[in-house]
């Protein structure tokens, strides 16, 4: 299962790769819908659209007529209910196939095989292709494209964004991540026209990225190395200093087993940044949305951690309490009265009578 789990999360980078692929090599005039209205990716230019599905085969041993049956159907069906559309809309299968390159047509007898398919999950698509469908001009319009692996794609993408004249020294660590996460949030939009982009435009917006972005999908990037080296030469001024308050808004839903990890991640963090006398202003841990933080404050406290959370009578917070110093002992032994601070964004965030509270410590 974690086998199929890692072909799953490669095909998604594999798809997000030949977005960022294609918005690079995007002429001008053209406009890019991800998750398009016809395929995975619509490139409008002038002359045509090209409706681009993408499949990644990297377990497979070879390719076989059999394992692209259900693509080409649906590419297929699309046409048979739009043969005249002005611009023409072409239709590209791009798949990686071990051992498998360059580009190919679909013969009509291959068609004729795919069609007589007997799968009883692709019936459904079959009856859906409109009758009397002329299949030599749908052939004429389809090629299938034999892509590289995940790992040669990144290269590729990556000296693009070199050839586009960003900093050989920031696209590893900063330019790409931040290019495959916006990618990933423009697929996540509700309709079309939102999802749609115009690639001078998007790539004009990186030139502004100064940050480094991590995600759980940025992670999964070849440059992760680089991103870490970035990120903790970015974070080295600010966590040296001994006295600074430091502030973690975390969003349980957007982080991979959380309830799991999160103990671990703020033990960690503590024993290093809230363990020793002039470490005075213990950092405050907000948690988003509707999550139980009082159960986390006891498996904290169970884990030898004592956290500040300014709640009174267990049903009210005063934020002066919240955010108080620790009385701290230096010697015989040292010893703090608490280590971090731990809150719930709906309960303290905002106030009735204040308005939203900004905090500065």
């Amino acid at each position: 299962m974690a086998r199929t789990a890692e072909y799953s999360i490669k095909g998604y980078v594999y798809q997000f790769l030949r977005y960022l692929s294609d918005i690079l090599a995007a002429d001008s005039g053209t406009s890019i819908t991800i998750e398009g209205a016809i395929e995975d990716i619509d490139i409008h230019a002038t002359d045509a659209t090209t409706a681009v599905q993408c499949k990644y085969h990297e377990q497979a041993d070879k390719f076989t007529l059999g394992r692209i049956y259900k693509p080409i159907l649906l590419m297929l069906e699309h046409f048979s209910k739009n043969p005249s559309t002005t611009p023409q809309i072409r239709y590209r299968l791009f798949c990686h196939f071990p051992e498998e390159t360059g580009t190919r047509l679909l013969t009509g007898a291959e068609l004729d095989t795919v069609l007589a398919t007997t799968a009883v999950g692709l019936a459904p698509i079959k009856q859906r292709i409109a009758a009397g469908v002329d299949h030599a001009a749908f052939l004429r319009r389809l090629e299938i494209e034999f892509g590289p692996s995940v790992e040669a794609l990144q290269t590729k993408v990556l000296t693009a964004l070199k050839d586009k004249g960003f900093s050989g020294e920031d696209v590893a660590a900063i330019i790409y991540p931040a290019a495959f996460q916006q990618i990933v949030d423009i697929a996540t939009r509700d309709t079309v026209v939102a999802r749609t982009l115009d690639p001078v435009q998007f790539l004009s917006g990186l030139k502004d990225v100064r940050r480094v972005t991590f995600t759980r999908w940025t992670r999964e990037l070849a440059t992760r190395a680089h991103i870490f080296k970035r990120l903790r030469s970015d974070l080295k001024d600010a966590l040296g200093q001994n006295s600074r308050g430091r502030h973690f808004v975390i969003d349980p839903s957007a982080i991979a087993d959380f309830d799991q990890d999160i103990v671990r991640f703020i033990r960690k963090f503590v024993e290093k940044y809230s363990a020793k006398y002039l470490h005075m202003n213990p950092p405050l841990f907000t948690v988003t949305g509707d999550y139980d933080v009082g159960a986390l404050q006891v498996r904290l406290h169970d884990a030898g951690l004592k956290c500040a959370t300014g709640l009174v009578g267990n049903a009210e917070i005063r934020v002066k309490d919240l955010f108080r110093k620790p009385m701290r002992q230096q010697k015989p032994q040292f010893l703090m009265e608490f280590r971090l601070r731990l809150a719930a964004a709906p309960r303290w965030a905002t106030s009735a009578n204040s308005g939203p509270m900004t905090c500065s410590w």
